[in-house]
């Protein structure tokens, strides 16, 4: 499970737009995101740099 700071996430589609971009490369991927400390945690079986690089091409990378 990884959890990640992700900065521009503020509203309910933006978190949508990160749970798509996640499930884009992995379809089994579970996102919970936390839109009040702009973060998710993430199961997957992604390396974390093929995470970051998902959401970073989304327009969401992480801090």
């Amino acid at each position: 499970m990884f959890s990640l700071h992700i900065p521009n996430m503020n509203c309910g589609g933006c978190a949508r737009g990160v749970t798509a971009a996640i499930q884009a490369v992995d379809a089994a991927a579970r996102v919970e995101p936390d839109l009040p400390a702009r973060s998710i945690a993430v199961e997957t079986t992604l390396p974390e740099p093929a995470l970051r690089k998902a959401l970073a091409e989304a327009g969401f990378a992480p801090a």
